[in-house]
């Protein structure tokens, strides 16, 4: 698989370079996101994956041209317009601000977005129903139910979830209402403890100590690529970590029920199939991802629970998809 990395930088020539080796009818794919993580590094993969499956292949007849924006936004902006005035033949756009940044820079060129929790309130769609723009998409909305359901077996004095996110960003937001409402149902208290810059989000976590039972964290880009501090306090104050992808379980934090991040870039890949082959991005209805695949994963990390005084219940260690030890 050959990709044309350049991080946060905007030298175009390489992709003109590297794209002469290629055939006449070869395809360029601009892939962009706004930080890596690995959820979002799974959903590029499965995007490819799904495109080479589909006989677009990197290396062959395929471009990859991936763009990391390390955080920044005024970057995250360069890069669009990068990809614009080179007019690649489609934009992967991952994440919401990166997914809204390209949206600003085109009205044209193919655009589908891939782990956004909420492409409505981002202004990136009107409804889950083909758009007639240059915009479609898969959004990883997570299972909220599932997840505090989850949440309220494994720690059964369950009362109050802290939530720490960043309250500058749409699918943040989303997420928390969501929780709110399916909480509010359940007799759970959703504290809030924001954390508008990566910086603050060990402020942020301290500030829950002592008022929750448990602290999660969403998909929130500025959150979890601090959320090795976050766990650190969890163990170190006996506090319950979950978190809203699988991929956190693998980074330390206790337990979570998610959706396959590689399966979500597979829905966006197979989006991006269809517009090469002739089909237009308006005429294709955009997804929610769990919605598509009702088969939930379980991911619990033993250690984890140890380090943070919690036992896992026989019964959903029987149900897990993966088991850390």
């Amino acid at each position: 698989m050959r990709y044309l990395s350049l991080g946060a930088s905007v030298g175009a020539a390489m992709v003109v370079a590297a794209s002469s080796v290629f055939a006449q009818d070869s395809k360029t794919i601009a892939i962009s996101t706004i930080v890596e993580v690995p959820a979002l590094i799974q959903t590029r993969d499965g995007a490819i994956a799904a495109l080479a499956n589909r006989g677009f292949v990197a290396g062959k007849n395929l471009v990859v041209n991936y763009q990391n924006a390390n955080g920044n936004m005024p970057t995250q902006q360069q890069i669009a317009k990068k990809f614009v005035g080179e007019n690649v033949d489609a934009v992967l756009a991952i994440t919401t601000p990166t997914a809204q940044t390209v949206a600003t820079a085109t009205k044209e060129i193919p655009i589908v977005f891939a782990s956004v929790t909420d492409p409505v309130k981002a202004q990136l769609i009107k409804g889950y129903e083909p758009t007639g723009t240059n915009i479609t998409g898969v959004s990883d909305a997570a299972p909220l139910s599932e997840q505090l359901k989850l949440m309220k077996e494994i720690v059964p004095n369950l009362k109050r979830v802290g939530f720490i996110y960043n309250p500058g960003l749409d699918n943040a937001i989303s997420t928390l209402e969501g929780l709110e409402i399916v909480a509010k149902d359940a007799n759970i208290e959703i504290v809030e403890s924001p954390a508008p810059t990566t910086n603050e989000v060990i402020l942020a976590a301290k500030k829950l100590l002592g008022k929750v039972e448990a602290i999660y964290v969403p998909n929130d880009s500025t959150v979890v690529s601090a959320l090795e501090a976050i766990v650190k306090i969890g163990q170190d104050t006996k506090t319950p970590v979950f978190t809203g992808e699988t991929g956190g379980v693998e980074r330390g934090a206790m337990a979570a029920v998610g959706i396959d991040y590689i399966e979500v870039g597979k829905v966006a890949g197979n989006m991006i199939a269809d517009i090469f082959e002739g089909k237009k991005v308006g005429e294709i209805t955009p997804v929610i991802a769990h919605e598509a695949n009702t088969k939930f994963m379980v991911f619990l990390n033993k250690k984890a629970a140890d380090a943070m005084g919690v036992t896992i219940p026989d019964a959903v260690s029987a149900r897990a998809t993966q088991i850390i030890p």
